[in-house]
């Protein structure tokens, strides 16, 4: 019987070592790769080609997501599991929406981790017993913490954020885009909310630091 391969993907050394002695004690299971940034994640990918990733969401290079998205596109059989300590409800649903077929929060052991990873091998779902009961719900607070509020920005907000930074107006904006100005001002105060902006300055601020450009 031939082991699984699991490609690990996390930027911090002690956290590969440590899933990587987790993983190890399984027999069926081998490790094939371990990146640390998304760009390495997508090559290694398709070098080993893995049954399952474990990946963290906050990783340099290419938004993560965006990673995610793209590999199960590539990629569909392969199985996705995320590990991060990022569990807003509208990051979970993007995950979802993109292709991942399992979310588990870094609060967990061992014993859970495998348990996930084996769940999500047999193809079912595993959420962590904390979001099953909110990956549904909508969140309407700005959000405290600068990577969540990045991820979690639709692709619609990204590209009308970028136009923002780049001194466009509403009415110009809609132009480009082909959607009304009414709807630009709507984009415009839910990132506010999102970003915790309170004027136009901070959301080009934003977007310089964040490279939305």
């Amino acid at each position: 019987m031939h082991a699984i391969k699991i490609l690990l993907a996390d930027d911090h050394q002690i956290v590969l070592d440590g899933l990587r002695e987790i993983v190890g004690t399984v027999p069926e299971f081998r490790v094939c790769a371990e990146a640390k940034n998304s760009r390495l994640l997508l090559s290694l990918t398709a070098e080993c080609l893995p049954g399952l990733i474990l990946m963290d969401l906050n990783m340099p290079g290419k938004d993560s997501l965006e990673t995610l998205g793209e590999i199960k596109t590539r990629f569909p059989r392969i199985k996705i599991l995320v590990l991060t300590m990022y569990g807003s409800p509208e990051i979970v649903r993007r995950a979802l929406s993109l292709g991942a077929d399992g979310y588990l929060l870094k609060d967990h052991g061992r014993e859970e981790l495998l348990y996930a990873i084996r769940e999500v091998l047999a193809g079912r779902l595993y959420l962590s017993e904390q979001l099953r009961t909110h990956a549904g719900e909508r969140r309407s607070e700005p959000y405290p913490d600068e990577f969540a509020a990045k991820i979690a920005l639709t692709e619609r907000e990204r590209e009308i954020l970028r136009l923002i930074a780049r001194s466009y107006t509403n009415r110009e904006i809609g132009d480009k885009l082909f959607i009304s100005e009414f709807t630009v001002a709507t984009h415009r105060r839910n990132l506010k909310r999102k970003l915790h902006a309170e004027n136009t300055a901070d959301l080009v601020r934003f977007a310089y630091e964040h490279d939305i450009m």
